[in-house]
C-alpha cells in the first residue's frame, strides 16, 4: 500500500483553527465525536440561532478518506429536494469542477456561509415550493430529489 498524508484534521493546531474560523463568524462550535460512516473523521457542532431559519446545530464532518470533502447535516427541518439518502445537506453538485465547490484553502467563514445560504434556501422551498437559485439534477443513487 503506497503512502498517503495524514488527513489534515490529524494536526490539533488545524482542528482548532477550523473551528475558530467558524466561531469568529459569530456561531458556537464544538468539537464531537464523527457518525460511525466516517471513522478517523473529524467533526464540528455548530450551533445556529438565526432569525430567518429555524434555531437548529449542523455538524460539519471530514471523513478519514476524504478528509478534503465536508459532509453537513443539520438537526432543524429535514424536509429538502437538496438532501442526499442519509441526511447531508447537497450544497453543491458533487460533479461539478472544483472551481465550483468548496475548498479547505476557501477557509471555514465561506462554508459556513453556504451552509447558510443553502439552509435559507431550504426555509424558502418549504414555505414557497420553489427553490431559489441554480439547481442541479440529481441522478446519483445516494440523492434523494
Amino acid at each position: 500500500m503506497a503512502w498517503r498524508e495524514p488527513a489534515w484534521f490529524t494536526r490539533p493546531a488545524l482542528r482548532f483553527a477550523f473551528q475558530r474560523g467558524i466561531e469568529a463568524c459569530g456561531p458556537t462550535a464544538r468539537i464531537v465525536r464523527p457518525p460511525r460512516r466516517y471513522p478517523g473523521g473529524f467533526a464540528l457542532a455548530v450551533h445556529l440561532d438565526l432569525s430567518d431559519i429555524p434555531e437548529q446545530t449542523v455538524t460539519i464532518v471530514f471523513g478519514h478518506y476524504a478528509p478534503h470533502t465536508p459532509h453537513i447535516y443539520s438537526d432543524g427541518p429535514s424536509e429538502s429536494p437538496h438532501r442526499y439518502a442519509e441526511g447531508a445537506l447537497c450544497i453543491w453538485y458533487p460533479y461539478d469542477p472544483a472551481e465550483q465547490q468548496w475548498t479547505r484553502r476557501d477557509g471555514p467563514a465561506i462554508l459556513l456561509g453556504l451552509i447558510v445560504a443553502h439552509l435559507l434556501k431550504e426555509e424558502w422551498w418549504r414555505l414557497t415550493g420553489e427553490w431559489p437559485g441554480q439547481e442541479a439534477p440529481h441522478h446519483t443513487p445516494e440523492a434523494r430529489s
